[in-house]
């Protein structure tokens, strides 16, 4: 593992783990023969960089409009009438047959969504969230999502925004849409396929 979320890895945990793997050779009568150390760092760095590129998360925000906020309650059941379910994390997630996020719902505000909470809470907005190295078949993982941001807009009576809070056209969605293609384009093109076992581990 030389990369993930938090960066690529380091010398010193580089040079623990190799001095591990001579001391198992060692203990099983048996010799290691690692890749360079310098190599494996430079191939993190690169790696690294490219991931870096690519990891982007894109939303779209749900804001109230009128001054009339969002109920708990009635985005409860929006969400679950959506197939979406509330996780640990403070957000529904709308998930594959295999349990894999494809996006999620969150809060706008500060305050997380828990069950006890969203009885009583009131919010001016909320965000779906793609995950894109995360999900495949981005693109219409992204179709899917809209819809389901229009479906709610239209339940809780809000508007579809940018992160500026300006109004989501069809042409930015569509904009949107191409540039989650171009990403796992260039992803596929470092056999890092978007949504696959490699990809989560790296962009975790």
């Amino acid at each position: 593992q030389l990369v993930d979320r938090r960066g690529a890895v380091t010398e010193g945990e580089l040079s623990v783990f190799l001095d591990g793997v001579h001391h198992l050779a060692a203990q099983l009568a048996g010799v290691a023969t690692p890749p360079d150390a310098g190599e494996l760092l430079a191939h993190a760095s690169a790696l690294d960089e490219f991931c870096a590129s690519v990891d982007v998360q894109l939303g779209i925000n749900i804001a109230a409009s009128g001054g009339e906020a969002f109920a708990g309650t009635k985005l409860r059941g929006l969400a679950e009438a959506a197939g979406m379910t509330l996780a640990d994390d403070g957000r529904f997630h709308a998930r594959d047959d295999d349990a894999n996020t494809l996006y999620t719902l969150g809060n706008l505000g500060v305050e997380l969504f828990d069950t006890d909470s969203l009885r009583s809470l009131a919010t001016h907005g909320v965000t779906l969230t793609l995950d894109v190295p995360n999900v495949a078949q981005g693109a219409r993982v992204y179709d899917r999502m809209v819809a389901a941001a229009r479906q709610f807009a239209q339940g809780l009576g809000g508007v579809l925004v940018d992160a500026q809070h300006a109004p989501l056209t069809d042409a930015m969605i569509a904009g949107i849409r191409g540039k989650i293609e171009e990403i796992q384009t260039q992803m596929a093109a470092r056999q890092i396929a978007a949504g696959s076992i490699r990809a989560r581990r790296l962009f975790s």
